[in-house]
């Protein structure tokens, strides 16, 4: 499954996204410009969902459970 995350901040940042049904691969590492997006692909399990974890900076991470197809994340 494909989602997009976007940079809802007015400047640039780094962020770290795992795919936890992927047993914590890490699926995105970069930069995002301000109000930038990317689409990741990320491995849905046996319900149909996506679950990731992202991480900005130097902030602890925030799960992101129960994601659909097509799903744009605000980061």
């Amino acid at each position: 499954m494909n989602v997009t995350l976007a940079n809802d901040d007015p400047f640039g940042n780094n962020f770290r996204v795992t795919d936890n049904n992927a047993g914590g691969t890490v699926v995105f590492n970069g930069y995002i410009q301000a109000h930038g997006e990317v689409s990741i692909s990320i491995r849905k399990n046996d319900a149909g969902y996506g679950n990731i974890t992202t991480y900005q900076d130097s902030n602890p991470g925030i799960g992101r459970s129960f994601l659909h197809d097509g799903e744009r994340i605000s980061l």
